[in-house]
């Protein structure tokens, strides 16, 4: 794609929850996106929203590494992620059910 915007995906699927809280919601996102919104897990916990969460662990930042890999030669600059947090422990943290 290229047309999804990072840290969208988690606040959206709360959105979609809150409007239709019949339906079952799934956000599918990638570990950069994830980190910039996984706070909101908080909210998960705190009002009982019932979303399911799917993270793509692949170590980069997707959308951006992808443009440095079409228009900059593969000069990867911060796109990279050497280290990663373990993202179940960050889930337990907010009491959230991994």
């Amino acid at each position: 794609g290229g047309l999804g915007t990072m840290g969208y995906g988690i606040p959206a699927a709360i959105g979609a929850k809150l409007a239709h809280p019949d339906q079952t919601v799934i956000a599918f996102v990638g570990d950069g996106g994830f980190q910039m919104t996984n706070q909101e897990m908080a909210i998960l916990e705190e009002y009982g929203i019932d979303i399911k969460i799917v993270l793509i662990n692949n170590g980069t930042l997707g959308m951006v590494k992808q443009w440095q890999d079409k228009f900059f030669n593969q000069r990867f600059s911060h796109s990279v992620f050497n280290d990663q947090p373990d993202f179940i422990k960050l889930s337990e943290a907010y009491r959230v059910k991994s």
